[in-house]
């Protein structure tokens, strides 16, 4: 078994630079062997602090484990006391999750969830929504242990002597998407009615355009799996382009009970699925983009470019603020967004240099990167 454990003594456990390197080394070494992946996840999530450094490397590392799943190889995350933001998203990349009643799991913190809310709601009613309980309730393919050292311990070793190895195809994913869209209000109902009635993500031949002024939910990341999918069924359409304007994932508390990082997580699989069946996605960001979909997109995409003007943050100011008390100004030096990886290239400047090579899922290109 490959383990990987996050720290929470250190740095609340997020993830920085180095973290992530170390991460992806243990992803690709996993491939390489074929042994199952171990996730001990607590941690608050990206290391904001770092800037958008970090985000590039939070991309790299999240492509490695989309790659890692589609490949078939076995991963449970057991998730300690919280798994925030980018850890809630590395935690549905595996195929199984252990939590116990006390875990509390969102793509937002408890902070920035209750200060997003219209009404009064207490922290505990907001705990309680994210917490261990409400996720094995409302989530599949997970279980709930006792919290304590032995019981976590008996259920790592239960999954260790038969380790779950799920492959992905596209009924696969049909099946989870059509559970995923169930568990929203209105259900098969409501994704007739959502699809038929957005307009903020609009397929037009082989582009795909999500350009809206408010956050990005659930039940969005559901559209845009299924018009990608459409695209790419079109056998004249050989490459999409997703056109992108978007603040942020949502931080309103109903997406979060449905486990927003959940969506998330599935739509980058689905991106990622078509890309490695030959499907040339590219991403292009053309106003503003941010966290968890910014993650999610740039992850799965073949290639991201970044349009002059364009800006990707580490999350919306508003969050920052809610966080730390003011808005972290982030570089925004389009070079160095393809320095660090946070992008491939400036659109449409023709001689921009691009420093990181699309993936292809090839047996023999994961060979050599491993």
């Amino acid at each position: 078994v490959m383990a990987v454990a996050t720290d929470p003594a250190a740095s609340m456990g997020t993830f920085g630079m180095s973290e992530c390197v170390d991460f992806k080394w243990a992803v690709l070494r996993a491939r390489a062997t074929g042994v199952p992946i171990l996730l001990l996840i607590d941690s608050a999530g990206t290391r904001l602090t770092a800037g958008l450094p970090v985000q590039g490397a939070i991309r790299a590392l999240l492509r490695e484990m989309l790659d890692a799943r589609l490949a078939g190889v076995p991963m449970l995350a057991v998730i300690g006391r919280y798994a925030f933001g980018s850890a809630s998203m590395l935690s549905f990349s595996a195929i199984t999750r252990l939590y116990s009643a006390d875990t509390q799991l969102a793509m937002s913190g408890p902070r920035v969830l209750q200060a997003a809310l219209a009404d009064e709601t207490s922290r505990d009613i907001v705990l309680n929504r994210i917490n261990g309980i409400s996720r094995v309730a409302v989530g599949n393919a997970d279980k709930l242990v006792v919290d304590d050292l032995d019981a976590y311990a008996q259920a790592v070793y239960d999954w260790v002597a038969n380790p779950i190895t799920a492959s992905v195809t596209r009924e696969s994913l049909r099946q989870e998407r059509h559970h995923l869209w169930q568990r929203l209000p209105g259900g098969a109902q409501g994704a007739v009615r959502t699809i038929g009635a957005t307009t903020d993500i609009v397929l037009d031949g082989d582009t795909l355009r999500c350009v809206m002024d408010r956050s990005f939910g659930a039940a969005d990341a559901l559209v845009l799996a299924e018009l990608a999918e459409s695209a790419c069924s079109n056998a004249a359409i050989n490459s999409l382009t997703i056109v992108v304007d978007c603040p942020g994932h949502s931080i309103q508390l109903q997406d979060e009970e449905v486990i927003l990082s959940q969506y998330l997580a599935h739509l980058g699989l689905w991106l990622r699925h078509l890309v490695c069946e030959g499907a040339s996605i590219r991403l292009r960001v053309t106003g503003t983009l941010s966290g968890g979909i910014y993650i999610c997109l740039a992850a799965a995409a073949s290639r991201t470019e970044l349009a002059p003007g364009a800006t990707v943050r580490t999350l919306p100011a508003s969050s920052l603020v809610h966080i730390f008390g003011n808005e972290i100004q982030d570089k925004t030096d389009h070079a160095s967004y393809v320095e660090w990886g946070v992008v491939d290239s400036i659109f449409p400047s023709s001689h921009q240099v691009d420093m990181h090579a699309d993936l292809v899922c090839s047996p023999e290109e994961n060979r050599a990167s491993a």
